[in-house]
């Protein structure tokens, strides 16, 4: 029996040679949706919902290119308000103020119709869909050309055990535009992909400014450091963290950490160390603005880093290493107290998702994405 593998750890979608094995272990491999029976090595098996007639109708509606903002579909791993989703979430409302129409897609809400009747997708982390909606996803846009966004938060499509580097150069290769959140992240992926991540579009931190602002009425303690990182994990800088601390016994120290309960214990034995889980999103500008400093000082590869934009705009001095993308934004000059401007920041900030809607609609009208420098 000739059968081609599918994938549920989604890295061998395309490149994967269909392979010859027996009756009983390609039934098995069936069962188990892990493999699909073919009748041509050249053809991945397309969606039968791409190919009825009233799919093929929609795939074949023209684009809204004058006049009318395009319906967007926004492809995304959760619904949970992580640093990520939250950051989608203020790019998505800055466009529904520019008159986007938007469905955003989700492992949880996910609608075939929708997504083929969309202008475009704007294709965020892909990592947690259902393989039969992953490849829906992947034939959409290769398959019947469907135009995209590839809008990137991390460095797993390109580095650690998730890294899908042949996935990787078609998302990037074909999109009509790439997005990046720091010249850090973008450099990182130049390495890998090479020219196939033009053109591209630098988002700087994409946080609300009218939530994390400087606040009257609280008082700045000049000795207290807060790190707000999510989880605390070593990738997160918690040995760093740890051996911080211990270098600055005079200085304060609060952590708001998921896994707080794993770490309480180690940073409990710190005299100026205080452990806490972590605050709403609605309270946490309190937080930021009692601290004199955020502090964030990762092991592995950090896109962005929004913590520390979320407490520069609150007003703390930023403590953080290179492995921190926003420091690769030269123009925020971060660290410099000298050459710092916070009304700067703050501009750059609140109109990033602004700009950002800007390129897409610049380069879905048309320019050919192979002939433009990125942005």
């Amino acid at each position: 029996m000739k059968i081609r593998y599918t994938d549920r750890s989604m890295v061998m979608r395309f490149g994967a040679k269909p392979i010859e094995v027996g009756d009983e272990m390609g039934a098995k491999l069936m069962r188990e949706k892990r493999a699909v029976p073919v009748s041509s090595f050249d053809t991945p098996p397309v969606d039968k919902d791409l190919r009825d007639e009233k799919g093929q109708e929609r795939l074949k509606q023209p684009r809204k290119t004058t006049g009318l903002r395009p319906r967007v579909g926004w492809v995304q791993d959760t619904e949970k308000y992580g640093g990520a989703e939250l950051s989608n979430l203020r790019v998505i409302r800055a466009g529904e103020e520019l008159g986007y129409d938007f469905y955003t897609c989700t492992p949880r809400r996910f609608d075939k119709g929708k997504l083929i009747t969309c202008d475009f997708l704007v294709v965020n982390n892909f990592f947690f869909f259902k393989p039969e909606q992953y490849h829906f996803i992947l034939d959409l846009l290769f398959e019947h050309g469907k135009p995209y966004v590839k809008y990137e938060h991390d460095h797993r499509e390109i580095i650690g055990d998730e890294s899908r580097p042949k996935v990787a150069r078609l998302l990037f290769g074909r999109s009509f535009l790439n997005v990046f959140i720091s010249p850090f992240q973008a450099d990182n992926h130049r390495r890998h992909l090479g020219d196939l991540i033009d053109p591209y579009y630098l988002l700087p931190p994409a946080v609300d400014t009218g939530r994390f602002r400087i606040l009257r009425g609280i008082e700045r303690d000049p000795k207290l450091m807060v790190n707000t990182s999510g989880r605390l994990f070593e990738s997160k800088g918690y040995y760093r963290m740890l051996q911080f601390a211990l270098s600055k016994p005079k200085f304060k120290f609060e952590i708001y950490s998921r896994n707080y309960r794993d770490i309480e214990g180690p940073f409990e034995q710190l005299k100026n160390v205080r452990v806490f889980p972590p605050v709403d999103n609605e309270y946490l500008p309190k937080v930021y603005n009692r601290a004199a400093y955020t502090i964030h000082l990762p092991q592995a590869l950090e896109a962005c880093g929004r913590t520390i934009a979320e407490g520069v705009l609150c007003g703390c001095k930023p403590i953080l290493n290179d492995n921190v993308g926003i420091k690769s934004f030269k123009e925020f000059h971060l660290g410099d107290e000298k050459l710092f401007d916070y009304s700067k920041f703050k501009f750059y900030v609140e109109q990033g998702p602004y700009s950002f809607w800007k390129a897409v609609w610049k380069y879905f009208n048309g320019l050919d994405r192979r002939n433009e420098d990125g942005l």
